[in-house]
């Protein structure tokens, strides 16, 4: 509408014009799951691009709607037009057409041919007259012209002359599509929002060793085994008991409601079989080597009594001695995996991953597929049902009695990967790795839609936040294993 001045006003009658009322545009607010929407911590310096998508993520969203998207744009000609001014514009076009003449005999020449030049523009037919018609030689006479043909019978006889020398496979003679140029027809999208994935709630109920001398802390985190990769960040559970909180008042002054969550949402958008949720238990830094300050738990139990009792006391009083002096640190103590098979179901995502294999690393064309799968793939698995918690997944209570005995020359994630492989295939790691015995309770149930009380990964309220409870959930940000293919909608 802008460069209509610059335009030839014919051809722009001629072109039509996009009509007035076509374009829907509304002004929406966008939803906000926190009370406060994320934004970065006042008197930071952004950079430009950064500062402007703040801006969008908490702008409002302009909508446009199309009234008219069935049609196709710009075909509506003006109402004050007619059909002639229309053809003014067309070039003339002239075609040849076979013509009986009418009012002479058949039977001495056969039926003569008259040529017709038709003008498309409307001026009428123009006759070939500077030759004669009678020096032509007849065409081959056609048979039973007159004669009536009842209407089934005509439609029957022309449907077999169309399937005469037919191609079979038309499509097969057009040349195939190159991947580039290829365009995929898609849906029009939902409004934006921010992206969850498929999401289990975890709640840690209880954590216990044969004896309780020191304050232990644990974290939980989810790992792909196949994919050799750490899903999600930690998160930090405290079990610890008021006596045991007490060793480290000196170093935690305060603290923070957050920290005392003991349930968790975690979030997977491309649910496996391999995911495995992995408890890491860690202790106050104490003098000696892991394996020597691990001793006291396999070989010693409070419930026998007598001497034992004594040597558990003695051991309390050294932990406290440790944690006055170094509760700000901790050092590795113990680990337990818990496979989560059993609560996706990844049937279908198996069978599109067993198809995706083949094609990896071929080529560029084959690496473009895969992507494009990738993408159906990753949207496919937004919906909850269909392939990620199912609806059979009701809450479970898991218990473990073992926790495997933390080596100090085995730390890395790379270790710990071996170790869940074996302990995939086979128990042959517990008869390999020292356990310890002890006594671990979830409960992984599906997560609602509205959780009470719940904060995001960036510890911001998520609605509804009740004032009064002291015992938060957090959200536990994802590490996805491929690209999750939806817009980003909030500042992290």
């Amino acid at each position: 509408m802008t460069h209509l001045s610059s335009l030839d006003l014919e051809l722009v009658q001629e072109l039509g014009d996009l009509k007035d009322d076509d374009l829907d545009v509304a002004f929406t607010p966008k939803e906000c799951r926190t009370l406060q929407p994320s934004l970065p911590e006042e008197g930071v310096e952004l950079d430009p691009h950064v500062r402007d998508c703040v801006q969008t993520y908490i702008r409002e969203w302009l909508i446009v709607n199309r009234k008219n998207q069935g049609a196709p744009e710009f075909c509506s000609f003006k109402k004050t037009g007619s059909r002639k001014d229309f053809h003014k514009t067309l070039q003339k076009q002239t075609f040849e057409s076979e013509t009986l003449e009418c009012g002479e005999p058949a039977t001495q020449t056969g039926p003569r041919r008259l040529n017709v030049l038709c003008d498309v523009s409307g001026k009428g037919p123009l006759t070939a007259c500077d030759f004669d018609l009678r020096s032509l030689q007849p065409d081959q006479r056609l048979e039973n012209l007159l004669q009536l043909v009842s209407t089934e019978d005509f439609e029957k006889e022309k449907e077999e002359a169309r399937r005469t020398n037919r191609q079979a496979e038309l499509f097969a003679l057009y040349p195939s599509v190159d991947e580039e140029d290829a365009v995929e027809i898609r849906p029009v999208p939902e409004c934006p929002k921010e992206h969850l994935g498929n999401r289990i709630l975890v709640k840690v109920l209880t954590l216990k060793f044969e004896i309780e001398i020191e304050p232990l802390f644990a974290s939980i985190a989810l790992y792909d085994v196949k994919e050799r990769k750490k899903i999600s960040e930690n998160f930090h559970c405290d079990l610890n008991s008021d006596q045991f909180k007490g060793f480290l008042r000196a170093h935690t002054p305060s603290v923070d409601p957050s920290s005392q969550a003991r349930s968790a949402v975690f979030s997977v958008t491309y649910p496996s079989s391999d995911i495995y949720l992995v408890v890491k238990i860690e202790k106050v830094l104490q003098q000696g080597e892991i394996t020597d300050c691990a001793e006291p738990y396999m070989v010693i139990k409070e419930s026998d009594g007598g001497k034992s009792k004594e040597k558990v006391e003695k051991l309390k009083l050294q932990a406290e001695s440790f944690c006055q002096r170094l509760g700000k640190y901790r050092m590795p103590f113990a680990w337990a995996p818990i496979s989560l098979a059993s609560f996706f179901n990844v049937s279908t995502l198996e069978r599109e991953g067993v198809d995706m294999e083949p094609m990896l690393g071929r080529n560029s064309v084959s690496e473009r597929r895969t992507l494009s799968q990738s993408r159906r793939l990753s949207e496919r698995t937004l919906s909850l049902e269909e392939n990620g918690v199912g609806s059979s997944f009701k809450p479970t209570t898991l218990a473990t009695n073992v926790f495997f005995k933390q080596e100090g020359d085995r730390l890395s994630d790379e270790d710990l990967f071996k170790f869940l492989a074996d302990y995939k295939r086979s128990s042959s790691l517990q008869r390999r790795v020292k356990s310890i015995p002890g006594s671990l309770r979830l409960e992984i149930s599906p997560a609602p839609e509205v959780i009470n009380c719940c904060l995001t990964p960036e510890m911001l309220p998520v609605r509804p936040f009740p004032e009064n409870r002291t015992r938060p959930h957090k959200e536990i940000l994802e590490f996805p294993i491929r690209e999750v293919y939806v817009p980003h909608t909030v500042y992290r």
